[in-house]
């Protein structure tokens, strides 16, 4: 009888034990998005041993390619995957909890079983959903919805943020500030558009040989750029003719401010910077732009292309550059100088230099209202013998014709040009010579004026009305701008 008893319990016990082992955990929970049978097989044409209505939820063991395993109040068998949607864990879940990055699906996206667009579906999310990330990648993001992980494309997840406080984003994957179009240049060849500051990266566009572009970041070797609805990055040295877009904004690349007009009161030598050669003397009375003075007490200027400077030596009275939105009624606030040949033994050398007084005298103490546009040919033009030109050297790329009249007026219209690139002085028309430039001011910084639409056009949007103050003595020629009274 004992024996008997024993065999019963072993037996009760065993059976517990296999149904113990037999039962298998429930990973997650889904929903089915029709009428589903529950096979006994991974087979449509095995035992039927159940069913799911439609928008039923079921209790998945495994979730696979084509057949996902289902417990049903006991009843363990198969349906389709395909059929099967809104994947959560079982368990409960908490998804900002666990996410260590926060983003917005730009688009429809799936959530992938593996990092692959071919890779069994997870799950989905919603244009304009919230991303709960769990690892950022260069291609895919690892995330996680309703408790369940998986992978997604990282091109199109916005806004990437820290979910909690405390975690930083890794400084590869911080996202780029929204693009603010601070310039407009011009390509000098054709450029391919770039994802990244790289060349071997994705190509997103093309920016045409003298095609007018955005630019957002012109600094380094790479710039950011806006064609259209295209943001990337192009190579920079190939980018020319800046343009701010807000005549209140940074200046365009390459623009010095010069913070002083030195008065010249004794002949004054000018050496180059670098090599310390003497570039020129000039006569007392000159006025030149110049720095600030250095740790030497000396101060460098703009010469040509290259830097002079002048040693501490010096006789010099500074007259202070005012930050325009300081400026009171009659103070200074830009100045720029360009330098000319003071000879005057050739008629090339006269008639150049007599136009260039032309232009100095007629736009001298000229006012430029609040609000009011200025053309420069408006007061000078036209540029012919009987409006009192004489013959100079000319800029001419396309005929053989090396003087005209009025040759040597565009060093003024140049040298304004970039005193007023110091101020919040809007330029509606401006045009360079050609790409070489011309020697007397930086590269892509000439401003040519002549017949027909040449023209340096601008605006005084200043809250307040400006006066041009021009002198050409001794081979130095000086625009200053003044808060007029």
């Amino acid at each position: 009888m004992k024996k008997r008893i024993f065999l019963l319990v072993f037996t009760a016990l065993s059976i517990l034990f296999v149904m113990t082992a037999a039962a298998e955990e429930i990973l997650y929970t889904g929903t089915v998005t029709k009428d589903m049978t529950i096979r006994e097989k991974q087979s449509t044409s095995a035992k039927k041993l159940g069913s799911v209505e439609e928008g039923g939820l079921i209790n998945i063991i495994e979730y696979g390619d084509t057949w996902t395993k289902v417990d049903q109040d006991g009843l363990v068998g198969y349906v389709l995957s395909k059929n099967v949607e809104d994947l959560a864990a079982a368990d409960g879940y908490n998804d900002e909890a666990d996410a260590l990055y926060l983003g917005v699906a730009t688009k429809e996206l799936t959530i992938r079983k593996t990092q692959s667009k071919s890779a069994q579906r997870m799950n989905m999310l919603a244009e304009g959903e919230t991303v709960y990330i769990l690892e950022l990648g260069e291609e895919w993001y690892t995330v996680v919805k309703q408790g369940v992980q998986g992978y997604v494309l990282a091109d199109p997840i916005s806004d990437l943020a820290p979910a909690h406080e405390g975690i930083e984003i890794p400084e590869e994957f911080k996202p780029e500030p929204p693009f603010e179009a601070l310039y407009t240049a011009t390509a000098d060849v054709n450029l391919s558009i770039r994802k990244e500051q790289d060349v071997n990266s994705t190509l997103l566009g093309t920016v045409y040989q003298d095609e007018d572009v955005e630019v957002m970041d012109p600094g380094g070797e790479w710039a950011r750029v806006r064609k259209g609805d295209v943001v990337g990055f192009v190579r920079a040295d190939h980018l020319r003719y800046y343009m701010r877009t807000d005549p209140y904004g940074p200046y365009v690349p390459g623009v010095i401010y010069y913070p002083y007009a030195a008065h010249v009161l004794e002949p004054t030598d000018i050496y180059d910077n670098e090599t310390g050669e003497l570039l020129r003397t000039v006569p007392e009375n000159t006025i030149l732009s110049v720095s600030a003075l250095d740790m030497d007490m000396a101060v460098t200027l703009p010469y040509d292309r290259t830097t002079g400077r002048i040693q501490a030596t010096a006789n010099l009275e500074m007259e202070v550059v005012v930050p325009w939105d300081e400026a009171q009624m009659g103070d200074l606030i830009a100045v720029f100088s360009t330098y000319y040949d003071p000879a005057q033994d050739t008629q090339e050398q006269i008639g150049r230099l007599h136009n260039i007084m032309q232009g100095v005298e007629r736009l001298n103490d000229v006012i430029i209202p609040a609000g009011e546009k200025f053309y420069f040919n408006d007061y000078c033009a036209p540029y012919t013998k009987s409006n009192g030109y004489e013959l100079g050297p000319i800029v001419n790329y396309v005929s053989s014709e090396k003087l005209g009249y009025g040759g040597g007026i565009c060093q003024v219209s140049t040298t304004l040009y970039n005193a007023i690139l110091q101020i919040p002085i809007g330029i509606i028309k401006w045009q360079v010579h050609s790409s070489y430039g011309i020697s007397y001011a930086p590269l892509d910084m000439d401003a040519a004026v002549g017949a027909g639409n040449i023209d340096l056009r601008l605006q005084n949007t200043l809250p307040y009305d400006v006066r041009m103050a021009l002198q050409a003595t001794g081979g130095v020629l000086t625009v200053r701008m003044y808060r007029a009274s």
